[in-house]
This record gives C-alpha cells, structure tokens and sequence, in this order.
C-alpha cells in the first residue's frame, strides 16, 4: 500500500521525472521511484592473458623438448631420456602450461 501523498494520477506522474534508487529500499517500493540497473560485470570481456612459467621457461630453452616436425604431424623431441626427468621440477610447470593457447606452447603442455 502506498501512502495518500504518493498517490497521483497518471498525467501527473507522467510528468514527474523518475527518481532512481538501489534495489531492495523501502524507496524502490515507492511510484516515483525506478530501481537502478546493476553495473555490468564485465564477465565477457576478453582478458589480457599473462606469461606463464611454462612460456617463460621453453623461451629461455630450459625444457630438455624441441618440436620435430613430421609427416604424420608434430612430435616433442626430447633431448634427455624420460626416465631421467626431474618430475618434481618440470611436472608443475608443464600443468601451468596447460592456461597456454598459442602453438608451440599449447601443443607441448597437451603432449
């Protein structure tokens, strides 16, 4: 319910300019009142994608992987045995590779 000095006709609330208020106010119940939009959240708005470990670390050239090229597609070829890897060392920074979406960084994280 509204009180009596809210209540007007509608010629005369037409020509009564709109008050805006937030959401969930006692004042956004009121007829002269409209309710402000929420601001945009900016969910689908492209991001800038920063350098990972992974891109940092196979531009300096210090994964023992080259890119071999093949009729069949591209390989990774590794220049130290697997056995002989380092997983603690090169594990984590292969999976920080996986956020990258350029080749060759992309195909060498999924490999």
């Amino acid at each position: 319910f509204y009180c009596y000095k809210y209540k007007t006709d509608e010629s005369e609330r037409e020509k009564r300019k709109w008050r805006y208020t937030e959401g969930f106010t006692t004042q956004s119940r009121l007829p002269m009142y409209k309710v402000k939009r929420p601001n945009a959240s900016g969910v689908f708005n492209q991001r800038e994608v920063q350098a990972t470990h992974f891109r940092k670390f196979y531009e300096r050239g210090d994964f023992p992987i080259a890119l071999e090229h093949d009729t069949k597609g591209n390989k990774i070829a590794w220049k130290v045995e697997i056995e002989k890897l380092d997983y603690h060392h090169y594990l984590p920074l292969f999976f920080d590779g996986l956020c990258e979406t350029q080749h060759p960084y992309e195909f060498f994280a999924r490999q």
